[in-house]
């Protein structure tokens, strides 16, 4: 399997990992939303590396865990680290900044406008 469709495919079940521990976390389910963020972390860890964006990702959403779970300390450096992360890489792919500013509505699909 080439390493473009092997970190796909990581980047895809990393980030199921991250939207049913967020769901699981919702619904006071921590401990397995931990397990589920564990996952995820220890996937982009060995497939992508400790310092890509979407090892940001996984440890934004298990520090809120974290600190959710009366853990602050460990989840404030776990957000610091994360923070660290998207600096490196810039705004350009800084959750943050993709949220504040989403796709043009002229750059979206719509139903029907083949």
């Amino acid at each position: 399997m080439a390493k473009e469709a092997t970190q796909e495919t990581t980047a895809v079940a990393a980030r199921g990992f991250l939207i049913w521990g967020e769901e699981f976390s919702r619904n006071g389910r921590y401990a397995a939303a931990e397990k589920l963020y564990q996952r995820a972390w220890a996937l982009v860890e060995k497939t992508l590396g400790h310092k890509h964006p979407m090892m940001a990702e996984v440890l934004e959403c298990y520090s809120d865990l974290l600190v959710k779970t009366n853990r602050r300390t460990e989840g404030t450096a776990m957000k610091n680290r994360a923070d660290a992360i998207w600096r490196a890489y810039g705004t350009r792919l800084c959750r943050n900044h993709i949220q504040a500013n989403p796709v043009p509505s002229y750059c979206i699909e719509r139903e029907g406008s083949d």
